[in-house]
């Protein structure tokens, strides 16, 4: 409730043979009440919104999700694949545990892929050691180490969940109810797995009886690593002694993508430059092919073209679109046989004379 409506209720309930004008006794003796119940109405609707989930945030958003069962995702750490070799070019063996850093970032060797090539394991959680490539300096004392690239990601790190996307994350089991192996338990028990940013679940009626299909991504929705996939069907388990329940044979694989070229002519107003115009149209058709997410089984073409004519003002129309070789909207397999994930393939704009 506002100040002035706090302090004009109060004077409304005195007397009117009282004086109650700006200045006089009563109104400077109650402004500050006033203030002081307005301050205390604004911290209370304040503390009410921090109960609820929908409108919590932080600490106390932690606290909400909790009492459910859910806790928030932290920061993990990215392992990368490590190419070792000695002064001559040829493969070398590292010990375990030697650290070796890059832009900042350190990274400790976990174990032995073969001779030569190592795992290791970025010592800083979060999404930015997804990122880094190029040569690795050692810390500790390596006798005889002559290179060390820094190769593939193995196992994607994630950033620490945001209120938004753990918000969104209660939500969905508030509603799905994940309970005794049913489809929204294994989707939510994947997804808490390092690595997984992703999950679909195929049952019985797909596979047969007892048999339970999970398809992969990994943090960045991308089709997950043989390392990932391997430790998400070691941790299901085999007969009730990992997630997966007594009498239930889990399958585990990764999503495939699939790369969709985009071919758009494009009418420009006068005056228009088709090579500065180019690079938004390219990240338009980009962004809206990443924004179809994991489990969206159509790239629209309307949408598509919609993206394309409104990605730059010196558009004036749009010609021919073609999404994977055809003008129509492009159906994603979803089966555990097969599922496709989007991805922008080659782009090609021109402009119609």
């Amino acid at each position: 409730m506002e100040y002035n409506v706090i302090l004009q209720r109060m004077l409304a309930r005195l007397p009117s043979r009282y004086d109650k004008r700006e200045g006089s006794v009563l109104y400077t003796l109650l402004a500050p009440v006033a203030w002081a119940i307005a301050q205390c109405h604004y911290i209370l609707s304040w503390a009410v919104s921090l109960v609820f989930p929908d409108t919590a945030t932080g600490d106390f958003l932690d606290l909400s999700c909790s009492a459910f069962g859910l806790d928030r995702e932290t920061a993990t750490y990215s392992v990368r694949k490590v190419d070792c070799t000695d002064s001559a070019g040829e493969p070398m063996a590292v010990p375990v545990g030697a650290r070796l850093g890059l832009g900042g970032m350190i990274f400790q060797i976990e174990k032995e892929i073969s001779f030569g090539v190592y795992q290791a394991v970025a010592q800083t959680a979060g999404s930015a050691a997804n990122l880094l490539s190029g040569d690795l300096l050692p810390i500790d004392n390596i006798s005889g180490l002559g290179r060390a690239e820094l190769g593939e990601v193995l196992i994607p790190a994630r950033d620490a969940e945001t209120d938004e996307e753990f918000r969104a994350r209660f939500a969905q089991s508030v509603r799905e109810t994940p309970y005794g192996g049913n489809i929204a338990d294994y989707r939510e028990k994947t997804l808490t797995i390092e690595g997984v940013g992703a999950a679909a679940v195929f049952g019985a009626p797909s596979l047969g009886a007892g048999q339970v299909g999970i398809v992969i991504a990994d943090e960045q929705k991308e089709p997950a690593t043989t390392e990932l996939v391997d430790k998400v069907q070691t941790l299901m388990g085999v007969d009730g002694s990992g997630i997966a329940p007594i009498g239930h044979t889990v399958t585990v694989k990764s999503c495939t993508s699939l790369e969709i070229p985009v071919d758009a002519q494009l009418s420009l107003k006068s005056g228009a430059n088709l090579d500065l115009v180019k690079p938004y149209v390219e990240e338009a058709i980009r962004d809206y092919i990443s924004s179809i997410g994991f489990e969206a089984p159509t790239v629209f073409y309307a949408r598509l073209v919609s993206a394309i004519l409104t990605s730059h003002e010196s558009i004036l129309d749009v010609g021919t679109v073609t999404l994977g070789g055809g003008s129509a909207n492009l159906a994603l397999s979803k089966t555990f046989d097969s599922y496709q994930v989007a991805k922008t393939g080659t782009i090609t704009v021109s402009e119609v004379v």
